[in-house]
């Protein structure tokens, strides 16, 4: 197992901020700052670069303990994954039990485990959950969760408690210790609840969320005094582990048809924008309303050395940086195709500049051509069997067991699907690979193959209605 803990991942965030202030930075300038001046730091610039690279530099899956979407009540999905992966924040509202049964027992579903929250000891909070995850789940591959020497994983209905690592490191707790839970997700003295909780096992450390929470029975919490879940069998969120078809129908299927729940997939997609992007442009915006108390002054210079910035004018990180004229994200232009290439260019703007209404749910429904020329201009209909390359972002949906991609949806950008904004259904392209390729998430990448536009449901839902086999992939780095 990686060296690394779930939570040093999300509070570098902090430690950054508090980091960039204490410690002088030896990156190269442009120029060296004349002796006797002050040698400053940008501290935002630090921060949003450090966090950019963290994805990279963090096994991100490890945050996300094995499951690939959570589906709780309506809100933001990252929102959603901090809480109920991470454990971090409070979740928005609940899900009914009925809610729970359905995407469970929906195809291509593989796991689905309900989750309870709202008690805490000393604060660290109480995750109620059913006990067979403990007992099937992997979370990471070929890895399940390990119950110390002479602890045991609680049972369904009774008052046990299996502690994550971090929690009994800090708190000391053994097997056969007697604990009293308090009301809510931060620790008040004055809500201590009457049940007495027993410590049934203690957890090997596994570097993800499942370390810092102290797990109970489902219906524990559900059943304790002063439970928000008493009067009715609700829960806060599923963790899933769906197959990536299967998660982007029913992406499609709740956050654009329902609006009462959330599917936040594919979580890993959903934490590096969150790390990469979002924060950083949170931090830009901050770093603006800061105006010019953004700088740190570190001292005189007594001989050259390097820096930040000097008097108050920013210079850049690296000399690739230094040398670079255009503008930041320019690495992620495309090389052009090959003069006199075979594969004609198309964007996703003609894919999409019409509007398709589509049953997203059929069992098993035929392919109806009447139906489908009414929908599908002829323009787009008489590109089937055509040979184009299609610029966009990838989403993994069949995955073998050499990690080669043999199946993957092709989006416009990674807003599509990822994050509360489901796209139309005809605003992505199903593309096939049988050499299998490697996973290409968070770049873009041009697509070349033979194009076939044809409506295709599978079991239960609307698969797509552009479909590409695959001849090439080209992008930035590759």
């Amino acid at each position: 197992m990686k060296n690394i803990a779930a939570t040093s991942a999300l509070l570098c965030l902090i430690i950054l901020l508090i980091s960039c202030e204490e410690k002088e930075q030896t990156q190269p300038s442009l120029e060296s700052p004349p002796v006797g001046e002050p040698i400053q730091i940008d501290n935002w610039k630090i921060v949003t670069s450090a966090l950019k690279e963290l994805p990279q530099k963090t096994d991100v899956e490890l945050l996300t303990g094995g499951f690939n979407a959570v589906f709780g009540p309506r809100g933001s999905p990252i929102e959603l994954i901090l809480n109920a992966m991470c454990h971090m924040g409070s979740p928005t509202g609940f899900l009914s039990w009925a809610h729970y049964e359905e995407i469970r027992d929906i195809a291509g579903v593989e796991e689905a485990y309900p989750i309870v929250v709202g008690y805490n000891f000393k604060g660290y909070r109480l995750v109620g959950t059913l006990p067979e995850m403990f007992e099937e789940h992997e979370w990471s591959k070929g890895k399940k969760y390990l119950v110390k020497e002479e602890g045991r994983i609680f049972t369904e209905t009774g008052k046990g408690a299996l502690v994550g690592d971090i929690v009994a490191r800090e708190l000391g707790l053994s097997v056969g210790d007697e604990f009293q839970p308090y009301h809510g997700l931060a620790f008040d003295e004055s809500n201590r609840q009457d049940e007495t909780y027993v410590v049934a096992g203690l957890l090997e450390a596994t570097g993800t969320p499942a370390d810092q929470v102290i797990w109970v029975s489902l219906k524990g919490i559900q059943k304790m005094e002063g439970s928000d879940f008493s009067s009715a069998p609700s829960i806060s969120a599923v963790l899933l582990s769906v197959s990536g078809r299967t998660g982007f129908a029913l992406s499609t299927k709740y956050n654009k048809q329902d609006s009462q729940v959330t599917l936040a997939w594919p979580a890993t997609t959903n934490i590096n924008f969150f790390l990469s992007q979002t924060i950083p442009s949170y931090l830009n915006f901050a770093r603006q309303l800061d105006g010019e108390q953004t700088f740190s002054t570190l001292g005189t210079v007594s001989s050259v050395k390097e820096g930040y910035v000097v008097k108050g004018r920013p210079q850049p990180f690296d000399q690739a940086e230094a040398n670079s004229s255009s503008s930041e994200g320019s690495n992620v232009n495309l090389p052009p195709l090959a003069k006199g290439s075979a594969f004609k260019p198309l964007a996703f703007r003609d894919l999409t500049n019409f509007e398709y209404l589509v049953e997203w749910e059929a069992d098993g429904k035929d392919f109806d051509f009447s139906a489908y020329a009414k929908r599908v201009p002829s323009r787009l209909r008489e590109k089937s069997g055509s040979k184009v390359a299609i610029e966009g972002f990838m989403i993994p949906t069949v995955v073998d067991e050499n990690n080669q991609v043999k199946e993957f949806l092709l989006l416009p950008d990674q807003m599509s699907c990822c994050f509360g904004q489901s796209p139309e259904a005809n605003g992505w392209v199903l593309v096939s690979t049988s050499a299998g390729v490697e996973v290409l998430m968070d770049r873009i990448i041009r697509v070349t193959g033979t194009l076939t536009v044809e409506e295709r449901w599978d079991e239960e839902f609307f698969v797509g209605l552009y479909h590409l086999d695959c001849n090439d992939i080209t992008g930035p780095a590759l």
